[in-house]
């Protein structure tokens, strides 16, 4: 497999510091394993979507669906050892938006296959239902050197270096996920039913500054804190090595020692910080405990979980904004006393992993001609020729290349792009009738749960898609979903669509609330599924739940 390695290493842009933590984290897997737990065998990545909000804290604590969780092995979900299912089904039913992702090696590439993961839950222990495989993506290799060097990490196995290699490659070229958006989940056990996630961290600091607090990402904190919440005991290990033992991972492990911390949020814009509990040498599940144990007893503010309050106390927590689980916001006035201000909208700027179904090339057989194409983008193709070999052609076109490699040169029909006395152009014409045969059913279903995120993905594949591509896309999807919303709302008793203060929004599938108290009626009423529209207006998704200020039309104009 050097090969492989030295063709993974080539592609490899980050430096030495990724696979120099690999040596501190497979010191900390191997320290569990002797206390007999049994440490993961595939790898958890967490992916932090752009749903925009103004409030930063908020974002990483608040909402769980604006994360995707990656699983990375080279083994398909249904031939994991026991062990490893069943952590991952523990850690799964607690979590939202997890893909397995199974690759395999070829001569100069490695193939990703997607399966969507769900749980269900029998006798108790929550049990994988994985999806059917679909195609993710293919990542090229380049010529590497045959025998790379790999002494700086001898103590790390070949096989996880080039899983640790091939897992960042993926996340960075093939989903494309904007730097520090992304991170890896450095340690993952399962002690008898309970999942263990241990953050690894190094830093080298001089003996009078070894206490002092370290600075931890916002994707970092809050991977931890969805962990935390979805029932995994999570720790911080932190590696002090002293300055000049930087230069090789393994003397930074010889030299330095271990401390036991904890993520905090720090008054300001979302400052994360971890501090430091106290020693845990030897690094182990039991001294990390106990350094919490220590710091549980002797800090006058608890930086670990508290038992939980009852309910009541949680909605009241909620409705406050404080935060809860392991995180403590220290010097900050409650949210409670902030003034009510309506959220600015949620973007949903990449339609990949669970919202993949929203591209025009996820499969969905559409009828034309008498022919029956795999994908929307292929019947689009096939209407803008009137060739009929390419038509043929393009049924069998599963891929955008096949594809979009038949549309360029087929020739394109004269009346395409031509207006006829003010009616929209054929291509408008086809692009509507596609999104609308394609999104309908349980399709028509996920359309509308997307709700209430913009749609964003500006995505552009060449101009031979025009009209079914990038902003005008965009335009059909939300037209589609507005449409499907009306109808789901009509329907369904109780939802912001049949309110009496909801008035026609400007956005598809939006209605504009005109609660008799203002912004302030309207978040008491639906909380932050209401958003700010054009000119400052409150609006909501159609088909949202009403909450204690919902007032149904049909009983407000009984006579």
């Amino acid at each position: 497999m050097s090969w492989l390695l030295g063709a993974l290493m080539s592609l490899h842009v980050g430096g030495h510091a990724p696979m120099d933590a690999l040596v501190s984290e497979m010191y900390v897997a191997r320290a569990l394993e002797a206390e007999g737990l049994h440490v993961a065998r595939f790898g958890l990545w967490a992916l932090r979507r752009h749903a925009r909000r103004e409030d930063p804290v908020e974002r990483l604590l608040r909402q769980p669906k604006d994360w995707t969780w990656l699983v990375f092995a080279p083994l398909r979900p249904q031939d994991l050892s026991a062990r490893d299912a069943e952590l991952l089904a523990r850690l799964a039913h607690g979590l939202h938006g997890v893909q397995f992702l199974y690759w395999s090696v070829a001569e100069s590439s490695v193939t990703f296959t997607a399966y969507s993961v769900r749980t269900t839950v029998v006798r108790g222990v929550p049990i994988l239902l994985p999806s059917s495989p679909r195609p993710e993506g293919t990542l090229s290799l380049p010529v590497g050197p045959l025998l790379p060097d790999l002494t700086r990490w001898a103590s790390v196995s070949e096989a996880r270096l080039t899983a640790a290699l091939i897992e960042g490659a993926y996340v960075e070229r093939v989903a494309g996920a904007e730097r520090g958006a992304f991170t890896n989940v450095d340690v993952l056990a399962l002690d008898g039913g309970t999942p263990v996630v241990v953050e690894v961290k190094r830093r080298v600091r001089s003996e009078a500054h070894a206490g002092d607090a370290l600075t931890m990402t916002v994707t970092q904190a809050g991977t931890l804190a969805h962990l935390a919440a979805a029932g995994a005991e999570v720790h911080v290990a932190v590696l002090i090595s002293p300055t000049g033992s930087a230069r090789h991972p393994d003397e930074a492990i010889r030299r330095g020692r271990w401390q036991a911390g904890a993520p905090l949020i720090r008054p300001g814009w979302g400052e994360m910080h971890v501090d430091l509990w106290g020693a845990a040498e030897p690094v182990s599940l039991a001294t990390l405990r106990r350094a919490r144990e220590v710091a549980r007893a002797s800090a006058p503010v608890q930086a670990t979980p508290p038992t939980p309050p009852p309910a009541s106390d949680r909605r009241a927590q909620r409705s406050s904004g404080t935060p809860a689980g392991p995180f403590v916001e220290k010097g900050s006035p409650a949210r409670g006393f902030l003034p009510a201000r309506l959220p600015e909208p949620r973007r949903l700027t990449s339609f990949s992993f669970e919202y993949a179904f929203l591209r025009p090339w996820t499969p969905a057989p559409i009828r034309l001609g008498g022919r029956l194409y795999p994908t929307p983008a292929a019947a689009f193709l096939a209407a803008r020729t009137l060739n009929a070999e390419v038509r043929d052609a393009l049924t069998g076109a599963l891929t955008p290349g096949p594809a979009l490699q038949l549309a360029r040169h087929a020739p394109v029909r004269p009346d395409w792009t031509m207006r006829r006395d003010g009616d929209p152009v054929l291509r408008e014409e086809v692009a509507t009738a596609v999104v609308r045969a394609a999104f309908r059913a349980e399709r028509g279903e996920q359309l509308v749960a997307t709700l209430p995120f913009l749609l964003a993905d500006l995505e552009v594949w060449g101009p031979a898609l025009d009209g079914l591509q990038g902003a005008a896309y965009l335009h059909l999807l939300h037209a589609r979903r507005g449409e499907l919303a009306a109808q789901q709302a009509t329907g369904t008793a109780g939802c912001c669509g049949l309110c009496t203060w909801a008035r026609p929004g400007p956005w598809p599938g939006f209605a504009r609330c005109e609660h008799q108290d203002g912004e302030a009626g309207t978040l008491a009423c639906v909380g932050k599924k209401v958003c700010r529209g054009p000119g400052g207006a409150a609006l909501v998704a159609l088909t949202t739940r009403g909450g204690s200020g919902f007032r149904s039309k049909q009983t407000t104009h009984r006579p």
